[in-house]
């Protein structure tokens, strides 16, 4: 892999910023209760649009947003260790992997890594203890974990772990299937009990998150082979590879996801046996969506931000407003973490019980109108920061620094492994 400078990098900083509005119309589907809720904890009393919006929601939210994160995280550790080892002769990074300055490299890498997924952990304890016991930051973190390996790992290793982890994605969706007919209870309106309640949960998420979570490896791995072909990073240079995977991924993530999305918007409390196998399905083509996901935003991501241009050496393109929105989303996406709290903290304080209480009075549309909203206001905002950077001659500028990029840092946020109502309430985000 080449060097990556900032140019290279809009597009996928964009990509995130993208997958950020999954990320938040998950988190604020999480809030909804106070009724009876079915597959997917949709609450069954629905309006019709309230189901059309479950139905597009069902496809390409529940068990794809955090693959999502999961693959950009794989993705960057790739990017991370090709960067800390020493310059080969043509300049590639790779020239000391198997010397001593390769060793020292490796050893740094691995050594911030963990100390990221530390960071990741006790952050999302925090965030758990006070806001939303449904984190995925400490999911984020023991995956970056799990995956140190499998970034410098053989085919052949990558197949045996992807068939390994294929039983938890399949736990995984029985959980999605059997939804709200489980009968958690909704969390306590008392904020000091919902403290009580929500660590409790996260603690026992956190003991059964390597069966319940460990199936986002097949995204990690998807990410790092795509890292090691530089894809996601020139995707200028690879668009026919990425539009026809991105094309049939997509189209085994929308096809694996109807029969769940069927069962979602029946309106109805659908028998489990065929509620459970609609999610089992929708739980194992998740990594495949993401992928799909991941490969089309990135080329739409490269055109809207002109990334690849300016990384071929041609003069920047004059900024028009599509390509000023373009480095709001690639801003956004460089502040995912901080976005993701910002977001979870927010629908909180509008949707939770134990704050405006309207997740249990308001049904679907209108929560992920609020979380959608939200998501627009941040890349607005994020678009005149980075318009006045780039006056500056900044960050945001053309040739800029766009600063600490390491994906392995970000809660990206996306399906949760925890949540209000028990450990089996996943699928929304």
């Amino acid at each position: 892999m080449t060097s990556t400078g900032p140019p290279r990098r809009a597009a996928l900083d964009a990509t995130r910023g993208l997958a950020l509005l999954g990320s938040a119309v998950g988190t604020a589907l999480l809030w909804l209760g106070g009724r009876r809720l079915g597959a997917g904890y949709r609450p069954l009393d629905g309006s019709d649009l309230d189901r059309a919006v479950d139905l597009v929601t069902a496809l390409v939210v529940d068990n794809r947003v955090l693959a999502v994160f999961a693959l950009l995280l794989g993705h960057g550790l790739v990017v991370q260790l090709t960067r800390s080892r020493p310059a080969g002769p043509d300049g590639t990074g790779a020239g000391g992997a198997g010397g001593a300055g390769g060793g020292r490299a490796d050893d740094t890498w691995s050594a911030a890594a963990l100390r990221r997924a530390a960071g990741l952990v006790l952050l999302g304890a925090a965030h758990a203890a006070l806001v939303l016991d449904a984190d995925v930051l400490a999911t984020l973190g023991v995956v970056l974990v799990l995956s140190l390996p499998l970034v410098r790992a053989r085919t052949r290793t990558h197949v045996l772990v992807g068939l390994l982890v294929v039983p938890a994605l399949l736990v995984h969706g029985v959980a999605d299937g059997l939804g709200g007919s489980t009968g958690f209870p909704d969390p306590p309106t008392d904020y000091v009990l919902s403290v009580v309640d929500r660590v409790g949960t996260w603690l026992l998420g956190l003991v059964l998150l390597p069966f319940s979570q460990v199936g986002l490896l097949l995204a990690v791995i998807a990410g790092v082979r795509l890292a090691r072909r530089g894809w996601l990073l020139e995707p200028d240079r690879h668009r026919r590879g990425l539009l026809v995977l991105g094309a049939v991924a997509s189209a085994v993530g929308l096809l694996g996801a109807w029969p769940y999305a069927q069962v979602v918007t029946a309106g109805y409390a659908v028998d489990v046996a065929v509620a459970v196998p609609a999610g089992v399905l929708s739980s194992v083509t998740g990594p495949a969506g993401a992928l799909g996901a991941v490969c089309l935003a990135v080329l739409l991501a490269d055109r809207i931000t002109g990334a690849g241009r300016r990384s071929r050496g041609g003069p920047p393109a004059r900024k028009g407003p599509l390509a000023a929105v373009g480095d709001g989303l690639a801003l956004t996406g460089r502040s995912s973490l901080v976005v993701y709290l910002v977001h979870s903290v927010l629908l909180a304080a509008v949707l939770a019980p134990w704050a405006g209480g309207l997740g249990n009075r308001w049904g679907s549309a209108l929560v992920v109108a609020l979380a959608a909203g939200l998501w627009l206001v941040t890349v607005a905002l994020a678009t005149v920061l980075a318009r006045r950077e780039a006056g500056r001659g900044g960050p945001g500028g053309p040739g800029g620094s766009s600063g600490r990029h390491g994906t392995g840092r970000r809660g990206g946020p996306g399906a949760q492994p925890t949540d209000r109502q028990g450990l089996e309430r996943s699928s929304a985000t």
